[in-house]
């Protein structure tokens, strides 16, 4: 599993050791694939692992839905 573009976060009073960024996991405890995302339609684009592409929709991006948001 690779991993795609991700939101991040750190925190002021510890710095670099506690940093990190929020991933999900699916109703049977797994990690889904990162979500490929095209920008043209040659397709070009990029992946994607914010949990907030992992709604279950499938609209524009489709994506798993997350079952429960993790700490990676």
């Amino acid at each position: 599993m690779g991993v795609g573009e991700q939101e991040s976060w750190t925190t002021e009073e510890f710095g670099a050791s506690h940093e990190g960024s929020v991933g999900v996991l699916l109703g049977d405890g797994s990690v889904p694939d990162p979500v490929f995302i095209a920008m043209t339609s040659a397709g070009t684009g990029w992946e994607v692992s914010q949990w907030s592409v992992y709604d279950g929709g499938d609209g524009f991006v489709r994506a798993p839905g997350a079952a429960a948001l993790r700490a990676v």
